[in-house]
């Protein structure tokens, strides 16, 4: 996946992230695929999972249509 998101987005890295606690508790899973760029890490100043917490409070999400675009570039390169 991250060999895939590489390739359609050209970032300057991948964060690949497996999450697994609801509460403190072990729960649940979230797979996090999430390209980074240098301008996100200058704009939060932060890195890891300092940059994937920074742009979550401050709301940056990717634009739904985006997003979908990406989605589709994705299953092309996945084959």
């Amino acid at each position: 996946m991250s060999a895939a998101v590489t390739e359609v987005t050209a970032p300057e890295q991948v964060y690949v992230c497996l999450w697994s606690h609801a509460g403190g508790v072990p729960g649940h899973l979230h797979f996090v695929v999430q390209p980074v760029g240098k301008e996100d890490m200058a704009r939060f100043d932060a890195f890891g999972p300092a940059l994937q917490v920074a742009m979550g409070q401050a709301g940056r999400f990717p634009d739904a249509a985006e997003a979908e675009r990406v989605r589709d570039r994705l299953r092309e390169a996945l084959g």
